[in-house]
């Protein structure tokens, strides 16, 4: 039989190790936007799939369009997102969404290119540069990439942004980059 300060040994050790797990840790307003699909092996982020309510009533359909930062821009306007938009370039964008009272917060790098397979490459080579934490979308010709957040942060701005419905939501973790499916998809 073990003693108390044994068990409670043991208990922090379990806990450490359940902790190392790469098992994401969602908030509630993050399992309002995601669900894990299958068994828990291997990077859980690879698991995560958006709900279907979160783009209900958007338009899915892949974009052949050439794009740039007003077609995003005017996209989270129509979800009562208010933006600020610079072009220092002509192949570089930043929004910034600004809060209601009109203060900046997240800052959007928008880059604008020849094809949709150049933005989903550069979005891809942007998250591996930036390591876990970073996220962005890509539609069409254009690869925004978000700033570095907690996995709820991120998730929480796709809820209330719809950018996820938008553009293909992609996501580093664990030394990886994956597509999180659900939403707007290219085919």
């Amino acid at each position: 039989m073990l003693n108390r300060s044994a068990r409670g040994l043991l208990v922090a050790l379990a806990l450490a190790v359940m902790d190392c797990s790469s098992a994401p840790r969602l908030g509630s307003s993050a399992q309002a936007v995601v669900y894990q699909r299958g068994e828990l092996d291997g990077n859980a982020v690879a698991k995560l799939m958006l709900r279907r309510e979160l783009c209900e009533g958007e338009a899915l359909r892949p974009e052949h369009e050439r794009l740039d930062e007003a077609d995003l821009a005017r996209f989270l306007a129509a979800h009562h997102v208010t933006v600020n938009v610079e072009r220092p370039r002509p192949d570089l964008a930043y929004v910034t969404l600004l809060d209601p009272a009109g203060r900046p917060g997240q800052r959007l790098r928008v880059a604008i290119l020849a094809t949709a397979d150049d933005a989903g490459r550069e979005l891809a080579e942007a998250l591996a540069q930036h390591g876990d934490g970073a996220w962005g979308v890509h539609r069409a010709n254009l690869a925004v990439l978000g700033s570095v957040n907690d996995l709820d942060r991120s998730l929480g701005l796709m809820a209330r942004t719809k950018l996820a419905c938008w553009g293909v939501f992609t996501i580093a973790s664990g030394g990886d980059v994956y597509v999180i499916p659900g939403g707007y998809r290219e085919l």
